[in-house]
This record gives structure tokens, C-alpha cells and sequence, in this order.
């Protein structure tokens, strides 16, 4: 009968040490973020385990190895001359629920160390950020039945710029406009303003030296230009309604520099330069496109390669994935609804995919060039 009871002893600590250490480690911290103009006011019960620096509304903020699995930040209040910085080794979910941020000098949220961030837009919610808008060095999730608004004028500055991956899922409102100009534009030695395969006359070799090019065909080497979405990783829609809008030299819509997947939701993009442009491949099986550009392609797919004019490498360019790519769709469509136009005129093209055949096996698509 001893036995028993202690057997039982023991196994009621040892179920109590494993809730304790399931609520110490797995449940998310909660912790409540408001700004009062140039106050903040920082609550939760996790919030021992936080350190931060607070400077005239810029917040900057880094978890130590004492916070639970899951961080749990809600931001809310109002600031028009603030920021948020995270450094967080774990995963972490933003709640945005009612916020307006704005840096005038920078980015309004930026999420560092982490490998995944969650943003969610609390439901019935407006949030606003200028003027960069979210900048992330690991994945970035954005969920939630609210509302974002990215307003970015700066020079150069990106409505979301992240390292790693980016999903966009449930049903939020996501509207980015951006105005800023280039850090740095110019023009293309004329040997190099264009390669072959990409619109040469049938008399020219590459590496000939061209004769200056006409005005359709100018290229130039940009630097820091205002992009909409820019992800060094896949970008995967599966929902939400987004509007994505930029208007000044080499500022693209929609760009990743991997693979676009898109499965549901709607996306209406009216860019300057490419309206959405992957590097490697884009693949449609549902939902609603509309990609507009006024002086590049609506939609490019460059299938891995690097343009002649390119002057850099992107950080995971996978080379042995785009030898494999070369001459095989890069473009593919099972459903959904797609239009892609260009309004510039040649040599720029509703939907360019380097001369490969694409994949169209479901769905609507219209491709308007002019």
C-alpha cells in the first residue's frame, strides 16, 4: 500500500513539474504595448524577461532566453514620431490593434533575430505605419481580419522588406503605397544596356558595342529603389485582399527573390516598374491578379537568370535551381484569375517569361500589352 501511494506521490510531481514547465515554456507571454504620443506604456506579466530602451517614442526591445516559447506583443496607441524594434531569438506573435507609428527617418516595425514573425491584424482594426513600413531579417507571416496601411515617401524606402519568407493568409486589407525616389539611378554603359536574348536585332552579337539605345529599350542601375513588397524568400498568398501601389524609377510592386505562390485572395498591383517580378517561378491556382506596370513588364519571370544588367547576386540565389530552370516554364496557372498588362509598349511585355513556354492548365488569363 506504500508502495502504491508513493508511486502515485511520484507521479503527481511528475505531472505537476511538466505543467509547470509547459507553462513556463510553452504558453506565449502576453505583453501590452501602447503609445501616448512620445509615452509607452509597456505591461504583461512576461515583461521580466524583456529589456527595452525607450527614446521620444522609438522603441527598441530584446527578448533574453528567460521568455517563454512564444512571445506575445499587442500594439496599439498612436505615435507620429515612433518606431519598434524586436530582437528575438524565438518565435514571436505581433498583434496590431488599432496602431498608427510613424519614423519619419526609417522603418516603423522591424523584427530582427527572429526566425518567424507572426503579424496580426486584430479583427475590426486600423493600423497604419509609415514610413518605411516592416522590415524583417527571418520569416514573415501576416494573418487576421483587420486592416494595414503602409504609407512610405522616403527615399527608398520599401512598404515591407524582409529576408526570409513571406505568407499572407485569412482575410486581411493590406494597402501600400509608396513615393519615394531611388537612392541612386544611372544609366547603363551602352554595352551593356542590353543582352542577347532580350530584344536584340538580328544583326547584333553579344558583347557588341550598341549604339545608344532608344528610349524603350534604356536601362539603368538602380539602388535602394521604394518597392512595394520586396522578399529575399517565396512570397505565398493564399488570402486577403491587397492593394500595392509605386510610382517613381525601378520600383517594383510585388518581388521576390525565389518563388510566388498564389492560391487565393485578391491583388491588384499599379507599379512603375515590374507589377510583380520572381526571380525563379510563379505559380497561380487561385484567387484574383491584376498587375498593371506603366514603364516595365506587368509580370516578369526571370526563371533564375540574372539580367545582363544585374549588379548583384541575391543572398540565397540557388545557381544549380536555375540551371534546371533554364528553358522550362516558368510560369504556371491551374486556376484563379489573372491579368497582367504593361502600358509602356515594347520591348516591355504584359507577361514576360524569357521567351520559355508557360504552363496554363486552369483559370482565366488575359495578358495586355499597350
Amino acid at each position: 500500500m506504500k508502495k502504491a501511494i508513493a508511486a502515485l506521490a511520484l507521479v503527481a510531481a511528475l505531472i505537476a513539474a511538466i505543467l509547470l514547465f509547459s507553462n513556463r515554456y510553452q504558453t506565449a507571454e502576453d505583453i501590452y504595448i501602447v503609445w501616448q504620443g512620445e509615452r509607452v506604456r509597456i505591461k504583461g506579466e512576461g515583461s521580466g524577461g524583456l529589456k527595452w530602451i525607450i527614446s521620444r517614442g522609438a522603441l527598441t526591445m530584446t527578448a533574453n532566453e528567460t521568455v517563454g516559447k512564444q512571445l506575445k506583443l499587442h500594439l496599439s496607441g498612436e505615435c507620429v514620431n515612433g518606431s519598434f524594434e524586436l530582437t528575438a531569438e524565438k518565435r514571436t506573435q505581433i498583434l496590431l490593434e488599432g496602431l498608427y507609428l510613424n519614423n519619419p527617418l526609417g522603418t516603423a516595425l522591424s523584427f530582427k533575430g527572429s526566425k518567424s514573425t507572426i503579424l496580426t491584424l486584430a479583427d475590426d482594426t486600423e493600423n497604419t505605419l509609415g514610413d518605411a513600413g516592416i522590415e524583417a531579417s527571418g520569416d514573415l507571416t501576416i494573418g487576421g481580419d483587420g486592416s494595414l496601411t503602409i504609407i512610405a515617401q522616403g527615399t527608398g524606402h520599401k512598404g515591407i522588406n524582409i529576408d526570409g519568407n513571406l505568407k499572407i493568409k485569412d482575410d486581411p486589407t493590406l494597402t501600400i503605397t509608396t513615393s519615394g525616389q531611388p537612392e541612386r539611378m544611372q544609366l547603363l554603359p551602352e554595352s551593356v544596356w542590353l543582352g542577347k536574348g532580350h530584344g536584340l536585332p538580328p544583326n547584333v552579337s553579344e558583347g557588341d558595342r550598341l549604339p545608344p539605345p532608344p528610349p524603350g529599350f534604356v536601362r539603368y542601375d538602380f539602388s535602394g529603389t521604394a518597392k512595394a513588397i520586396k522578399a529575399q524568400g517565396t512570397i505565398l498568398i493564399e488570402g486577403g485582399n491587397i492593394t500595392l501601389s509605386t510610382c517613381t524609377p525601378g520600383a517594383e510592386g510585388l518581388e521576390s527573390k525565389r518563388d510566388i505562390i498564389i492560391n487565393g485572395g485578391i491583388l491588384n498591383v499599379d507599379a512603375y516598374d515590374d507589377a510583380i517580378n520572381a526571380l525563379m517561378t510563379m505559380t497561380v491556382n487561385g484567387g484574383i491578379v491584376n498587375a498593371k506596370s506603366s514603364h516595365n513588364d506587368g509580370i516578369d519571370i526571370n526563371g533564375g537568370q540574372l539580367k545582363p544588367w544585374a549588379t548583384s547576386i541575391p543572398k540565397n540565389f540557388d545557381p544549380q535551381r536555375a540551371k534546371e530552370l533554364a528553358g522550362q516554364p516558368t510560369y504556371f496557372q491551374t486556376g484563379g484569375s489573372v491579368t497582367a498588362r504593361t502600358t509602356a509598349g515594347p520591348p516591355e511585355e504584359g507577361l514576360d517569361t524569357d521567351h520559355v513556354p508557360i504552363s496554363h492548365t486552369g483559370g482565366e488569363l488575359n495578358i495586355l500589352d499597350k
